[in-house]
């Protein structure tokens, strides 16, 4: 994947604060683990990430590997921003945050088979001749 001229490349978050009314176990967390990225390119970025789990209930899982990211001209003095996140990265600049260490390996993708991964893409053609 590329993009270009983005405020992060990276945005994950747990703090939204609201929910859309109050029927909701308060006491409930979710789990979130598994998160991969692999390899991309961003261009013109302000800042690589801004990864935020949740205070007692981490994002873990994540990895990222491969991706380079070429920070803007006006870029944050931190181009990463952890905070609640549990993972790895391989093969990633700049470097990232020390939640997500350096480590040489693949992110394990899951194997499972979704329903987009069996569409069959058909295309069909049609001609015309326009006599004016």
């Amino acid at each position: 994947m590329t993009m270009k001229t983005m405020k992060w490349a990276f945005w994950m978050t747990g703090n939204y604060g609201s929910h859309a009314d109050d029927k909701y176990d308060k006491n409930a967390l979710p789990v979130i683990n598994g998160i991969n990225y692999s390899d991309m390119v961003a261009d013109n970025v302000t800042m690589a990430a801004r990864l935020e789990g949740i205070d007692g209930d981490p994002f873990t899982g994540i990895c990222i590997s491969n991706v380079t990211i070429s920070m803007a001209a006006k870029v944050k003095k931190v181009p990463w921003t952890c905070t609640d996140v549990e993972g790895l990265t391989s093969s990633v600049s700049p470097t990232a945050c020390n939640l997500l260490p350096e480590q040489v390996t693949n992110c394990p993708f899951p194997a499972d088979v979704l329903p987009i991964d069996t569409i069959e893409i058909k295309t069909c053609s049609c001609r015309t001749n326009y006599f004016i």
